[in-house]
């Protein structure tokens, strides 16, 4: 490994918004740094990646760098910057913006860094060497099937029943600037749409395109008032039946949005974060999409280890995920639905989360 010395960061106005702990060394230590960079500390799933990622690094003797730029892509690039000064051998990136790091990349390409996507795919660069994540288009049909189920239009084992609608559903999605987001909707998109074609659905802000649904930042505040804008329609007659919604946290702000009927819509969200959990327990959230962030990280640590090592790491995916500048070769999980008749099983008896957590 290449000895180094790390170099504290501090960017004038940045270190409020930075959270982690860096690593002080001597120039003479050949431990391996890694340099992660997650995007924020206000969604929980961050923090349990962070968590778990470092734990596992430290586990094999690594030096960990952890930084959370709190959404500010700006602030991301100048925390993967200071990772390139003080000499990391490897980063792994949740990028804020996945279109926003193409110059900082090409800097640790030419000092020799393995570069790792890690979840949030990064676009426009070739120095991305791989990408760790869960098979997103999954995600989202998981979803727009919770959604379906949800509604009683597929009945447990996902085959159609007997009911036609009209339901009345309104539509969400995520961040413009996360690829991820795109794939989720268009997972979702390819269950939803057939219905929406043929009337089972009905839509009654008529705004279904990613464009007009997208939630910038994924941020909580805007989905809330954003859904709080299109109740109209339903405060008189008209049943707001469902929403699709691509995470927890929009899912939570929709459902407090709807706080004004005398029902509560379907639901479905995504990371199984414990606020959602406790929601779903309590009938309120109809599902939530599991990804296990303690394979997430264990993928991604092995990654990182064989290029360490001088190895070829595993994937399965070399088709799929082209960010375009190259198709980046991949490692995929699979996701979960979760709902009330299963979190149980799926969250605690797996370890993921305790009784307590989520009782």
């Amino acid at each position: 490994m290449r000895a180094r010395a790390v170099v504290t960061f501090l960017a004038a106005g940045a270190l409020a918004l930075t959270a982690g702990c860096g690593t002080t060394q001597d120039a003479a230590d050949d431990t391996p740094l890694v340099g992660v960079a997650m995007p924020t500390v206000e969604q929980t799933r961050w923090v349990a990646d962070g968590d778990n990622l470092s734990a596992q690094f430290r586990s094999l003797g690594y030096d960990v760098d952890m930084q959370y730029a709190e959404d500010d892509a700006a602030v991301q690039v100048e925390q993967i910057r200071a990772m390139v000064d003080a000499g990391a051998d490897a980063l792994v990136i949740g990028a804020v913006d996945g279109t926003a790091l193409t110059g900082v990349l090409a800097e640790a390409h030419g000092a020799g860094i393995a570069v790792i996507s890690y979840d949030r795919l990064i676009r426009d660069s070739a120095d991305v060497d791989y990408y760790a994540s869960f098979d997103n288009w999954q995600v989202g049909v998981l979803q727009g099937t919770a959604l379906l189920r949800g509604l009683g239009v597929l009945d447990e084992s996902g085959a159609e029943t007997d009911r036609k609608g009209p339901f009345h559903i309104e539509v969400f999605a995520g961040s413009p600037d996360d690829n991820n987001a795109t794939v989720f909707y268009d997972g979702a998109m390819s269950v939803l749409r057939p219905y929406l074609d043929s009337g089972v659905l009905e839509v009654a802000s008529g705004q279904v395109e990613r464009e007009d649904v997208a939630i910038d930042g994924w941020d909580n505040a805007t989905a809330e008032q954003r859904m709080t804008s299109l109740l109209g329609p339903y405060g008189g007659g008209t049943k707001l039946d469902g929403v699709l919604a691509p995470n927890d946290g929009i899912a939570q702000a929709v459902i407090a949005a709807t706080g004004t009927l005398d029902y509560v819509p379907v639901v479905p969200g995504q990371d199984a974060e414990i606020p959602a959990v406790k929601s779903i327990a309590a009938g309120e959230q109809y599902a939530t999409v599991y990804k296990d962030t303690r394979q997430l990280a264990e993928v991604t640590v092995q990654i990182v280890e064989a290029l360490l090592a001088g190895g070829t790491p595993e994937v399965n995916d070399t088709t799929t995920y082209d960010n375009g500048a190259k198709v980046v070769p991949s490692y995929l999980l699979a996701p979960q639905s979760v709902t009330k008749d299963n979190y149980t099983k799926v969250l605690v008896d797996s370890g993921y989360y305790t009784a307590q957590e989520i009782g």
